[in-house]
């Protein structure tokens, strides 16, 4: 008899879960069973991601970011630039134009990478599923994430030049950074004021004659947020993306969000004069202006001139409990080399 009633059981459930659903109306029975959903314990994979990188961030990223993501960390008002706000959702380095959202890649990359000569340190030490945990719960703080299209990378056009042909991508990007892009406009001029006035010519300007004060030194604007901002000097200052020439290549093509620095990718077009003439500039040369950008980082000094630093010709020993006492001068062991410095 119980077997019996056992074996009924499920017949009876069945049936009375049937006649609960011809109760409801038929939009109601309609479900849509293809969109996630949650039951009971159990949450979306995306949810799940994200509560790991509220975890990651409250550890790494909240003395400085703030726990609303808005840039005002505990730490924040000690550090120059100030950390980024996340709320606003306004990343200056990116690889999509300027004043678009970032892509997930280039979130990945400034975590990983860090942003150099600022308090953003390179979190490369975190697994690749913290990272995308950190992009995911970043992402939860501003809206435009969801309310805005996302963008994509400008293109990447084929290097011309190689290594094999940098003096003369360095030659070209020195006349295309002075003549035509005028980057001199924010950054230092680095040839005389003369030959700036020859490449104007040379990309069908007028000669110039006049130029702004302090031609030599980064002119400072202010940014979106009203802070003062003074683009780097390419032989004194750190960029803060990258150094290598396709680092260098995405910041110029796809300009800086918030700041001044213009999209290039989009502007640097101009055909010839006449048909058949070469084009005037191309976006070929915004890696010219790469190769001559990282040229200029590369005469930066070295922390130490030649001189500064000296070395001990061998190691010195370390008591922990105070040196022993000196030997008797006709007791102690002759050094087998001199006890110099040498410099290099």
């Amino acid at each position: 008899m119980k077997r019996t009633m056992f074996r009924c059981l499920p017949v009876v459930l069945v049936v009375l879960w049937i006649g609960a659903c011809a109760d409801k109306p038929a939009d109601e029975r309609d479900e849509d069973m293809s969109r996630p959903a949650t039951f009971g314990f159990q949450t979306s994979l995306h949810q799940t991601l994200i509560d790991e990188g509220k975890i990651t961030y409250e550890r790494y990223c909240l003395g400085c970011h703030g726990a609303a993501g808005d840039g005002a960390g505990e730490a924040a008002v000690f550090l120059n630039p100030r950390p980024r706000n996340f709320v606003t959702a306004r990343f200056k380095f990116s690889s999509t134009r300027s004043g678009q959202l970032p892509t997930d890649d280039d979130l990945r990359r400034t975590i990983k990478n860090g942003l150099r000569g600022s308090a953003m340190p390179p979190f490369n030490l975190l697994s690749d599923r913290k990272v995308d945990a950190l992009v995911a719960y970043i992402k939860t703080f501003s809206p435009e994430w969801t309310e805005r299209e996302p963008a994509s990378p400008v293109p990447f056009v084929d290097d011309p030049y190689g290594e094999e042909g940098r003096a003369e991508a360095v030659a070209r990007g020195e006349a295309v950074y002075h003549g035509f892009a005028s980057c001199w406009s924010c950054h230092p001029a680095y040839v005389s004021e003369a030959r700036i006035s020859d490449y104007i010519v040379q990309f069908g300007g007028q000669p110039r004659e006049v130029f702004r004060p302090g031609l030599y030194e980064s002119d400072g604007k202010a940014n979106d947020e009203g802070e003062m901002v003074y683009p780097p000097d390419f032989r004194r200052d750190y960029v803060r993306a990258g150094m290598t020439v396709r680092d260098i290549y995405r910041s110029v093509s796809a300009g800086i969000t918030g700041t001044a620095m213009p999209t290039w990718i989009d502007s640097i077009d101009v055909p010839g004069k006449s048909p058949g003439d070469p084009p005037v500039v191309s976006q070929k040369d915004l890696w010219a202006m790469s190769y001559y950008v990282q040229e200029l980082l590369r005469q930066r000094p070295p922390l130490f001139d030649e001189g500064q630093v000296s070395v001990r010709n061998r190691p010195r020993p370390i008591y922990l409990h105070g040196a022993p006492t000196p030997a008797a001068p006709s007791e102690a062991a002759p050094t087998s080399q001199p006890d110099v410095d040498f410099e290099f």
